[in-house]
């Protein structure tokens, strides 16, 4: 077998949907495509987010970034922290919210920028990014080519076909066929998010603007609208036909003022400084207003939640009002944003959702949008990403079912993709690494300390804190505290003191690593025969 030309390595974002990170090798170069965060698939407890472990990385010289997505940019801070020499490569629009990131977290670090005509040189590969379209502005897939220009990688995480969008070029298919076509192998990495979806062909953002159009029409009174933060071409149209019907529009809530801003000090959003305002200079009684909410996927600090609720002190929901669901529930959330829902009917709102009228299109390809990909492109190999297993498996079964002369492979996060000088591919198995948990400012918690956090959060805890005599003979005071436990415990703290009382005297001091643990299991059988369950027991001996 030859020698390894170039080696493609998922450290994220391969069996799973976010955490996206891939590692690209030649000889001379180690890169990184991307470097994004992954939202808890379970409940961890108030945990903020996961990464990918990235301990076993070689240390790279660039990280490539294709778009401004959290699951592609949230680990941009870990991963120049870790790497401080790696130079960071991004699109103006990307650019600007990566330095807001870095700026937040008082971090400095040097982000490049590139245009979509550019071409990243290196010493084993160029990289040509191919414009394309998405959810979010300037997202690019990337054409990677070894120097002698015989194979081609064609990375494309993330994308949608739209030929009649009004705020971005389309699918750069030109570009794209003009630098591959006297390529002897062609390989595509790309999206499988939307294989199982009913929607064969994704329709365009341009389909949304008559519905949203009528809905400004027939609105009474106020309208709130929560969507995506990042789709400025959706933000784009609220401002236009805010402009249209004569309202304002105010961004309220963290991460919709900071995508618009961003957006706008770019020069992105002409008719910003007549139509904008802040949510800060108004009352709350208007009635002329269109007022963007963030946290559509109702998580519980979110703006939109807070609306729904009436905990938020700008705006209270009122039965005039029109409330716009432009985005679709992230599978495991479904339930949040259905309770959200019914508050809003029980006020007396009018709620209008994605099911109810076409105001959301994904940023995903159908399989007519992926057939029409492999149709230009041409592959001789299909390599499914960014999807989670299932996904992968049933977009390879497609693959071969519409595309039959390009050979599907499997690979998963740690899995290598190597292909060789004499242009053979292999696909190597790594080893399952989990991803690293991330709590708070930033700092790392450990796996196992998950199960600590289940159990307090499930089962409360008791602290009982002792004072022994000069001799350690005996107790001469002692307090204890539960946390979490029913007021029925609360309510009977004398029979747990009788209880301590007469436990006190039975136990022998001396060896008090070996009391401790006996009174700890004691007080949690204590409790297990009242509640059922042994909650958390910390026993402190002064």
């Amino acid at each position: 077998m030859s020698k390894p030309l170039i080696k493609v390595r998922p450290v994220g974002g391969v069996g799973q949907i976010g955490s996206n990170m891939t590692l690209i090798q030649g000889d001379n170069d180690t890169i990184l495509i991307d470097a994004g965060i992954l939202f808890p698939y379970e409940d961890f407890f108030d945990i903020d987010y996961l990464i990918p472990d990235m301990s076993q990385i070689p240390e790279p010289s660039h990280l490539v970034i294709t778009h401004g997505h959290e699951d592609h940019i949230g680990a941009v801070l870990h991963v120049v922290k870790k790497f401080p020499k790696i130079k960071v490569l991004a699109s103006p629009f990307t650019a600007g919210l990566i330095r807001k990131k870095l700026d937040f977290a008082h971090h400095q670090h040097q982000i490049v920028e590139y245009r979509h005509f550019d071409q990243l040189g290196f010493k084993d590969f160029t990289i040509d990014p191919i414009h394309v379209n998405h959810s979010i502005p300037e997202t690019v897939g990337l054409l990677i080519k070894d120097t002698k220009e015989q194979i081609g990688i064609f990375f494309i995480s993330d994308f949608k076909i739209d030929f009649k969008t009004i705020y971005e070029r389309p699918f750069d298919f030109d570009k794209l066929i003009k630098h591959t076509k006297d390529l002897k192998r062609k390989i595509l990495l790309c999206d499988s998010t939307n294989i199982t979806s009913s929607t064969k062909e994704t329709p365009s953002e341009q389909d949304l603007i008559p519905v949203l159009d009528g809905i400004f029409e027939e609105a009474k009174n106020r309208i709130f609208i929560t969507c995506f933060s990042s789709n400025i071409h959706r933000l784009m149209t609220f401002i236009n036909l805010c402009k249209k019907h004569n309202k304002k529009l105010v961004p309220h809530g963290r991460s919709m003022i900071s995508y618009l801003n961003t957006a706008n000090e770019l020069g992105m959003i002409p008719d910003f400084p007549s139509v904008v305002r802040q949510a800060d200079t108004m009352t709350g009684k208007e009635d002329n207003v269109v007022v963007l909410l963030s946290g559509c996927q109702g998580d519980f600090r979110g703006t939109f939640r807070r609306f729904c609720v009436g905990e938020d002190s700008q705006f209270k929901p009122r039965p005039d009002d029109t409330v716009v669901l432009s985005s679709k529930a992230i599978p495991g959330n479904e339930k949040k944003i259905s309770l959200l829902i019914n508050r809003l009917s029980e006020v007396g709102c009018h709620v209008i959702t994605a099911q109810d009228k076409l105001i959301h299109v994904s940023g995903h390809p159908g399989r007519k949008d992926l057939q029409m990909l492999y149709e230009k492109y041409q592959p001789t190999d299909i390599v499914p990403i960014h999807g989670e297993s299932y996904f992968i498996r049933e977009h390879i079964e497609f693959a071969n079912e519409v595309f039959p002369k390009a050979t599907a492979h499997y690979f998963h996060n740690n899995d290598s993709l190597v292909i060789h000088q004499d242009m053979t591919i292999d696909v190597v198995d790594g080893p399952d690494i989990d991803p690293i948990i991330i709590h708070g400012k930033g700092i790392i918690l450990e796996k196992e300390k998950i199960s600590e956090r289940r159990k307090l959060a499930c089962n409360g805890s008791v602290f009982l804190s002792l004072k022994l005599s000069s001799t350690r003979a005996k107790v001469e005071k002692y307090t204890f505290h539960t946390m979490g436990l029913p007021t029925l415990i609360t309510l009977n703290e004398d029979k747990f003191k009788r209880f301590l009382d007469g436990y006190f005297i039975q136990i022998n001091f001396k060896d008090e690593e070996k009391t401790n643990e006996e009174l700890r299991v004691a007080i949690r059988r204590y409790f297990d025969q009242i509640l059922g369950y042994k909650p958390m027991t910390t026993v402190h001996i002064l």
